[in-house]
């Protein structure tokens, strides 16, 4: 469990109330990766939401043998990871640290009983994480734009 506090600030949960918070707060924990560490790889079971306290993750896509290509840089108060709250609970991308970061992990399965108990939570987080899909498959089209016309 984690202090309510530290989600007051992170858009994913901007708009729940303080006890809500708190609910979401029983199924979340803090980590500090090291730089170079890999938080998860594409095709992992995806049992964790991320969201990045300090530091900088990058969001890659594995293009073949020893080739990847950075899709997103996680930063400061954002989440990544959605996989985890849409089947089938795969990452559909790698994360590695860019920087020495603290995570804060949110469990799949203690988030999606609140989503269920919940639905104004559920609303909330679920709208959210639409809105981070959305950005990332914009940016991804950005970049494959880019890679095929230079």
């Amino acid at each position: 469990m984690v202090p309510v506090e530290t989600l007051k600030n992170l858009d994913v949960f901007g708009g729940l109330t303080e006890f809500e918070m708190m609910e979401v707060a029983r199924v979340c924990d803090t980590h500090d990766y090291p730089a170079g560490s890999m938080v998860f790889r594409e095709n992992d079971d995806a049992d964790k939401l991320y969201v990045l306290l300090e530091g900088r993750v990058a969001i890659q896509f594995e293009l073949g043998r020893h080739q990847d290509a950075v899709v997103h840089t996680a930063t400061g108060g954002q989440a990544f990871g959605w996989s985890a709250l849409v089947q089938p609970y795969r990452f559909t991308a790698s994360a590695r640290c860019m920087d020495d970061s603290k995570i804060l992990t949110v469990d799949r399965e203690g988030l999606r009983g609140l989503l269920a108990e919940d639905c104004h939570i559920g609303f909330i987080i679920m709208e959210k994480l639409a809105e981070l899909i959305s950005g990332r498959l914009r940016e991804t089209r950005i970049q494959l734009i880019s890679m095929v016309h230079g």
